[in-house]
């Protein structure tokens, strides 16, 4: 009798053991996956959590995840289906708060259509912010280095940044820019790529292939201009980057803005406002003065000396 009962509790220990190393195997479990947190297959996609909205109902943190999954898209087409998906389309508009107090518009200008400075693929969202504020160019009167080496570079970079909202500030990618960047040159080596964050529109991505010298001096060196060649002028600013589809979708070429798009307003009056296109030829040799501009007007083609301000229109991509 005391063998049978001997032998019944071993077989109870051996059963409570078994249970300790079940439930010891169970906490170990919880406390390796974060206390019982949901298996993978039970946490909703961030695709699937981002609600659809109209571009200007987007906080800036959701229109930042929205052009992330842009960019991320497998093809350009596939990523305009998401872009559309989510309700935002080239030439959408909504007001951007700055924090001088003033109100700017952010349009979308193009999807997939920069590439980012890392290397890592295309930025979802090229947005353009109507001029954030007035400044020059240069404090000088010199076009030298292009806007690669311009004050107005610099300030972007720094106090203009401070303008935008922290949140839309935080969610800005880098980009790829081409831009002539020494000034007055006929060399198109002198077309470079910079890294920018917030920058400005080109003559060329604005009008498309301006040819601006070709239009006011001819196609061909003549006695009247000294036998220049001025197709190499054209060359130069129609290497700056491809037309945005919002410019293009508007009419804008070098010398028309049939719908008005290029006509802004800073602090309720009409402005010229900055390409970063420098004027790369000189007259006299010491005129290397000047950089492109859009006219008060909208007309898409004037020039304006580097030290007068005039409106400052920011590209930036998410």
């Amino acid at each position: 009798m005391a063998e049978r009962r001997s032998g019944g509790l071993t077989w109870v220990a051996l059963a409570l053991s078994l249970v300790v190393c079940i439930a010891g195997g169970a906490l170990l479990w919880l406390v390796l996956t974060s206390g019982g947190a949901q298996p993978p297959e039970a946490v909703e996609p961030v695709e699937q959590m981002l609600e659809p909205k109209s571009f200007d109902e987007y906080s800036w943190e959701e229109l930042a995840e929205v052009a992330h999954l842009v960019a991320d898209a497998d093809s350009d087409a596939e990523g305009r289906a998401t872009a559309e998906k989510y309700g935002v389309a080239v030439g959408d508009t909504r007001s951007l708060p700055l924090a001088d107090g003033r109100t700017a518009a952010l349009t979308v200008v193009g999807i997939r259509a920069d590439e980012r400075s890392d290397g890592s693929g295309k930025a979802g969202l090229t947005l353009m912010a109507s001029p954030i504020a007035q400044r020059p160019m240069n404090d000088e009167g010199t076009n030298a280095g292009g806007w690669e080496a311009s004050d107005l570079r610099a300030w972007l970079a720094d106090e203009g940044r401070e303008l935008l909202p922290e949140e839309l500030s935080d969610a800005i990618v880098s980009v790829v820019k081409r831009t002539n960047n020494v000034g007055v040159t006929a060399d198109a080596a002198a077309v470079t790529e910079t890294s920018d964050e917030l920058w400005l529109f080109s003559a060329s991505e604005v009008c498309g292939d301006p040819r601006w010298f070709v239009a006011e001096y001819g196609a061909e060196p003549n006695p009247h201009t000294g036998y220049v060649d001025f197709s190499v002028y054209d060359a130069l600013l129609a290497a700056e980057g491809a037309q945005y589809e919002y410019f293009r979708a508007a009419g804008v070429s070098g010398s028309s803005d049939p719908s008005g798009a290029l006509a802004l307003t800073y602090g309720g009056a009409e402005t010229s406002w900055w390409y970063r296109t420098a004027y790369p030829y000189s007259f006299t040799g010491e005129d290397a003065a000047y950089f492109y501009q859009v006219m008060s007007s909208g007309y898409p083609s004037t020039t304006g000396l580097a030290s007068e301000p005039a409106g400052v229109v920011v590209g930036l991509c998410l």
